[in-house]
């Protein structure tokens, strides 16, 4: 990254107050860890070793599925989105020194990377403040461990501290910035959910550091489960079965991404937004993980992990319940990698056909008789 790019960041046309915010709490981040440093041995090493390898394990393996997560809620109002990551940020603040806790969340943060470069949200300066909040909130986490707390006591409050650092990190950015209503998500009970798991997740490792260290690998199955059923929750929030006002602009960040991360993915395509061609679709696709948008130039509806065969079908089933009610629409399917391996590859293809079937149906019309 070089200086020109860095200062294209649209961070510095915000206001100054808002900048000298951030950089400061950057700065505390990096200088921090070193003021609290402590003696470092070689089972910390071993410790801090094994956590960040869990945590580049982890960001390997649910890469795809991270992007479609973090896509699905660039569609929605609120576009929070809780990291996983704390599952071995909360475990580094309690099992490791100050430096090491941080070595840990940097080099996850590194490693998460290509799962959070979304189209929308993907800005590096905005990565780099999560990533320095997190630190703070190991900081925070770590200075409860050695607050001389009963142990149970000092494991929940490290937990407690490490979320309401980083919920107050995001804060400071946004009153900062003038923009209040993001404010009111995080009281929400529901939006500290995930915080809740990952933290359970955090304190077992700790638990089973302590009764035999390579148990902590059982904490990579466990975090991979529950990314992949919050995807599924994501997945039911914004799906059929009825097509949602997502908004155009959403379902396209969310498609391209969708269809970039999978390799397998189809969209469907209709040249009429009637509410009967709306009910016909959100009965007979029931049961497909289906992102839909309903727009002046017809339907569009994206499935995920539906093969070409499965889309082919859905769309002739769809085109013979929609003849047998007399509705007017052409119905085209376009899947990957049959048809291409982009979201524009997918959509010309089903316009081509649109048009190819709109042209058919003309010709295939009686004409009128000559008066």
């Amino acid at each position: 990254m070089n200086r020109v790019a860095l200062s294209r960041w649209s961070l510095w046309r915000e206001a100054r107050l808002t900048v000298t915010l951030i950089l400061v709490v950057e700065i505390a981040a990096a200088v921090i860890p070193v003021l609290l440093s402590a003696h470092i041995t070689k089972a910390n090493i071993g410790v801090a070793s094994l956590l960040a390898s869990l945590s580049i394990s982890y960001s390997a393996f649910t890469c795809s599925w991270e992007r479609v997560r973090r896509a699905l809620r660039e569609g929605t109002q609120s576009r929070v989105y809780p990291n996983l990551l704390s599952a071995w940020g909360v475990a580094a603040a309690v099992l490791l020194p100050p430096v090491l806790a941080a070595a840990v969340l940097v080099l996850a943060g590194i490693a998460e990377w290509p799962a959070r470069n979304i189209t929308g949200p993907a800005m590096p300066y905005r990565y780099i403040y999560s990533v320095a909040g997190t630190v703070l909130a190991a900081m925070a986490a770590h200075q409860c461990m050695i607050a001389g707390l009963p142990r149970e006591a000092a494991l929940v409050m490290a937990a407690v501290s490490y979320t309401a650092t980083t919920v107050a990190v995001v804060a400071i950015a946004v009153i900062a910035s003038g923009k209040l209503s993001p404010i009111r998500v995080y009281a929400k009970p529901s939006t500290y959910r995930l915080d809740f798991w990952t933290c359970a997740i955090a304190l077992a490792q700790v638990e089973l550091h302590d009764v035999r260290f390579p148990l902590l690998w059982l904490s990579l199955p466990a975090t991979i489960v529950l990314q992949r059923r919050t995807v599924r929750s994501d997945l039911r929030a914004v799906a059929e079965p009825s097509i949602k006002p997502m908004g155009e602009e959403a379902w396209l960040i969310a498609a391209q991404e969708i269809v970039a991360a999978l390799n397998v993915v189809s969209i469907i395509r209709i040249n009429s937004a009637a509410p009967e061609a709306v009910a016909e679709i959100a009965r007979l696709q029931a049961g497909c993980d289906a992102i839909g948008y309903a727009g002046d130039s017809g339907l569009a509806m994206l499935l995920l992990d539906c093969p070409d065969l499965s889309a082919d079908a859905l769309a002739s089933r769809l085109r013979m319940a929609l003849r047998s009610r007399d509705i007017e629409a052409s119905v085209a399917a376009a899947a990957k990698p049959r048809d291409g391996q982009r979201l524009d590859d997918l959509l010309a293809v089903c316009e081509a056909e649109l048009i190819a079937r709109e042209a058919a149906s003309r010709s295939a019309k009686p004409s009128r008789p000559e008066s």
